[in-house]
């Protein structure tokens, strides 16, 4: 004779038994978890917050990419990286906004095209050297800065930063003044 089980009822030895993680796995695990999702959000932060700012985290960078932003009249890149002074050269009047000087810009480069490709373009760093607030260096540089830009009172270091620009067979070298404003570089122009 064959016995039935109700499956229902069946006696605690016979049902399946879930195996336990040992507590102080368990508890490792939670940490290397909140640690992994506590750099995911820090990584995350920081990049949007370079994505929203203008600016550039160094001298040479601010520079570069100024420069880049000019040879391809990418607009987008030379308004992203100009100083207060930069934007006044470049619209020609100490009263411009962003917006306004985009619109120039667009209006400015609208049948030109670039001549090289942003492969054909090299920068090789030469020296960069950062003045501080009431240096010899920084008060030069400030007195032909405050000319044309109104934030020269906010300017916190500047830096002298001479580059070799190769574009295709073509190579110049200059020196440039990167401004810092806040926590983010700036080019200001060049012939430092």
């Amino acid at each position: 004779m064959r016995r039935e089980i109700d499956i229902y009822d069946a006696p605690e030895d016979k049902l399946p038994q879930k195996k336990q993680l040992d507590p102080k796995l368990k508890k490792a695990f939670i940490y290397i978890l909140c640690a992994v999702i506590g750099v995911a959000i820090t990584l995350g932060g920081v990049f949007i917050y370079d994505m929203a700012v203008s600016g550039a985290s160094s001298p040479e960078k601010a520079v570069a990419e100024y420069e880049r932003a000019a040879i391809l009249y990418d607009i987008d890149g030379m308004i992203e990286y100009s100083s207060e002074y930069n934007k006044t050269v470049l619209y020609g009047n100490q009263k411009t906004s962003d917006r306004l000087l985009e619109a120039y810009l667009n209006k400015a480069y609208a049948d030109k095209s670039a001549q090289y490709s942003e492969s054909e373009i090299k920068f090789q760093l030469i020296s960069s050297l950062e003045y501080e607030r009431g240096s010899k260096k920084y008060d030069e540089a400030m007195k032909k800065y405050a000319q044309k830009a109104d934030n020269a009172e906010e300017v916190e270091k500047i830096a002298i930063v001479r580059m070799k620009v190769l574009k295709g067979e073509g190579e110049t070298t200059r020196n440039y003044l990167a401004v810092k404003v806040g926590a983010r570089w700036y080019f200001a122009y060049a012939g430092a």
